[in-house]
């Protein structure tokens, strides 16, 4: 057996299929740009060999023109039926204003991205619960506990005293996750990060606030 390779382009691909869009975040119709399928042998024992078919498609979104890859890998002598895309598939997606962030911290919310698109809800849950520590550390201080350091966040204003529970609702589940062996659910996960990043972007409005007020010409 020889490798087979088919390659197909322009009018000579498939038309348009259904797939996840990263940027839609949902399923949209694709433009199939280009496909290639290759067939190789692989021999096991003498002249038994079993076949290996991998097709990989070129994917643009008809909705907002994102291009993506898919590659499916087959054997049917095995039973293997494999399909991954390129980039992976997001549920979510990273803020821009992440780039704001100090740069280790900014560094920490994409580890976390990285870890729920890739369906790690307990490491992106403890990773979370890191996330509120260094921005208390960096706020607050370091001293003390997390009600502690939370009581300052709520003295100092970076934290209303309504939105202080709802705060440590987050950090238990990241506690839960690292300690009782806590498997949080999409949605869950996707509370926690709502509330993590609502307390983010309350610091970074205000520091933003705070340039707007500088730029801003005073009344005569």
């Amino acid at each position: 057996m020889e490798r087979i390779t088919e390659l197909h382009m322009g009018s000579d691909t498939t038309g348009t299929e259904w797939e996840h869009c990263n940027a839609c975040l949902r399923t949209t119709r694709h433009e199939v740009v280009a496909s290639r399928t290759v067939t190789e042998p692989e021999y096991v024992e003498n002249e038994y060999y079993i076949e290996w078919t991998i097709a990989s498609t070129l994917l643009e979104c008809r909705g907002c023109g994102s291009v993506s890859l898919r590659r499916r890998t087959v054997c049917e002598q095995i039973g293997y039926d494999d399909t991954k895309f390129f980039p992976p598939p997001v549920s979510r997606q990273l803020p821009r204003w992440h780039l704001k962030l100090p740069e280790d911290l900014g560094a920490l919310v994409g580890e976390v991205y990285v870890a729920l698109n890739a369906g790690c809800s307990r490491l992106a849950a403890m990773g979370a619960r890191s996330i509120v520590d260094i921005l208390m550390t960096k706020t607050v201080g370091s001293e003390g506990g997390f009600a502690e350091r939370l009581d300052r966040l709520v003295k100092q204003g970076f934290l209303s005293a309504r939105n202080r529970g709802t705060i440590e609702s987050a950090l238990d589940a990241g506690h839960a996750a690292v300690h009782r062996g806590y498997v949080p659910k999409k949605d869950e996960i996707g509370i926690v990060l709502d509330i993590v990043e609502n307390l983010l972007q309350s610091v970074l409005l205000e520091k933003d606030a705070e340039e707007l007020t500088r730029k801003t010409p005073r009344r005569e």
